[in-house]
């Protein structure tokens, strides 16, 4: 009688719920599978002995390489840019094919002041491994990086200066304009001065670009 009653005294007892472990967690294997292509096309481009940019999304920061080397970060500051927009540039910078590196199409040039020391320029080359020959000498004040299929990057400085040309200007932003009725993938960057000399110095045309999509 003795064990009965403690038998049913314990199945009446509510039995602890069972504890979740990671192990636990489903296995998502469309981001693991982007995530290996991501360091796939990395480590392919740290093999080469050509800079590149990278998008990395996922920690906020712009960075430029060589051979798997960071010569240049900056922690992005974004202006009137929301978590949406990350994603939307994510994936219109992937598109249909799931693409996670293009090349640099077209940089443009809004307004500059000045010009950039031979001292500086030759600092700039050093780290980034591009002729000073081919390096500008300006100042940005604001300038864009563009990709294509109207992917855009807008980096915009506190400097004051003077616009190339202002009928230029006015043509890229009916441009914009026409491309973001259409849909586009734009995000603004607000960068401090020496940050974006050098890397309006290194983003040549044809840089190729590795991003690291918003999660």
């Amino acid at each position: 009688m003795l064990t009965v009653s403690l038998l049913v005294s314990c199945a009446g007892k509510k039995q602890p719920a069972a504890t979740t472990t990671s192990t636990d967690k489903q296995w998502d294997q469309e981001q693991a599978e982007l995530q290996y292509r991501v360091l796939r096309a990395e480590l392919k481009l740290a093999k080469s002995n050509q800079a590149y940019l990278v998008l990395d999304f996922q920690r906020n920061q712009l960075e430029i390489k060589l051979q798997g080397t960071t010569v240049w970060n900056y922690p992005m500051t974004i202006e009137k840019t929301e978590a949406s927009e990350l994603h939307e540039f994510s994936e219109r910078f992937m598109g249909s094919q799931q693409n996670i590196m293009r090349p640099l199409l077209f940089k443009y040039l809004f307004a500059a002041s000045g010009r950039t020391p031979d001292s500086i320029l030759a600092i700039i080359s050093g780290a980034t491994m591009f002729p000073p020959e081919l390096l500008q000498r300006t100042i940005p004040e604001r300038f864009q990086l563009k990709w294509s299929d109207d992917i855009v990057l807008d980096i915009r400085t506190d400097v004051v200066g003077k616009p190339e040309s202002k009928w230029k200007n006015t043509m890229v932003e009916i441009r914009r304009a026409i491309a973001g009725s259409l849909g586009d993938a734009y995000v603004t960057v607000k960068m401090p001065k020496d940050n974006a000399i050098t890397l309006y110095r290194a983003a040549v045309i044809g840089l190729p670009t590795l991003i690291y999509p918003a999660s």
